[in-house]
């Protein structure tokens, strides 16, 4: 059985994520932030039992990790936020799909997946999320399968604020030790410039030393071996 504190390193949980107390300090900087909210958020998190939950599972967890998920008013105005939150964290580091943003982002650009969790607006939710959740390195992961049988499960924002309150975590991606991560729980469209459907992945470009925030193509024939389709861990 492992020491209590055997999983945490160089001051990073498992050498890869930013302990809740850092995270909650970057977001109580972020704009339009009230940082009693970010208070209440984990007040409630310690009360419903997700603090608890992850607090027991994480020795033995190496992908798990806890975070603050800010929401915004819809679907679209919080793939706007996080995306200017991971770009101010990242700067020049930062790359994306530049035509995906030059058309706009609204309700037909992204949106959830069928079966996806109910998004619920204007709140701060602290989340315990598995990053290595339906990675399969030997026989690969059928991504199109995982989002229709785990729609309800499968994280959503969680796994792009993450980049912005764990850099390591992207910094070490290789999809061998650390996989790249999909927003499986959202399906984005650009027209005339993406097959149907794809969802959004977050990747590191060791050479350019880089976040890239693009899309994956998850149709039917599209399987995986270096990448995790992230999932939400519930505790009571």
């Amino acid at each position: 059985m492992a020491h209590s504190d055997d999983y945490k390193r160089n001051g990073l949980i498992h050498g890869i994520f930013t302990p809740l107390a850092g995270k909650i300090a970057i977001v109580k900087r972020w704009p339009g932030i009230n940082p009693e909210d970010v208070d209440a958020a984990l007040a409630t998190a310690m009360e419903n039992g997700t603090v608890a939950g992850y607090e027991g599972n994480v020795a033995d967890s190496p992908f798990l990790d806890i975070g603050v998920t800010v929401y915004r008013e819809s679907i679209p105005a919080t793939t706007i936020y996080a995306r200017e939150r991971t770009k101010e964290a990242w700067g020049a580091r930062y790359t994306e799909w530049d035509k995906a943003y030059a058309q706009g982002v609204d309700d037909v650009r992204v949106k959830a997946i069928p079966g996806a969790k109910l998004f619920t607006p204007n709140r701060i939710v602290i989340e315990a999320t598995d990053f290595g959740a339906n990675w399969n390195r030997e026989r690969g992961t059928h991504m199109a399968d995982v989002q229709r049988l785990q729609a309800g499960d499968l994280a959503d924002f969680a796994v792009i604020y993450n980049a912005v309150q764990s850099p390591p975590w992207v910094e070490q991606m290789d999809g061998e030790n650390v996989p790249h991560a999909l927003v499986a729980a959202l399906h984005v469209h650009v027209p005339r410039c993406t097959l149907e459907p794809s969802s959004p992945y977050l990747y590191y470009m060791p050479r350019r030393r880089s976040m890239n925030l693009n899309s994956v193509d998850v149709a039917e024939n599209h399987w995986t071996r270096d990448t995790a389709l992230p999932v939400l861990r519930k505790y009571s």
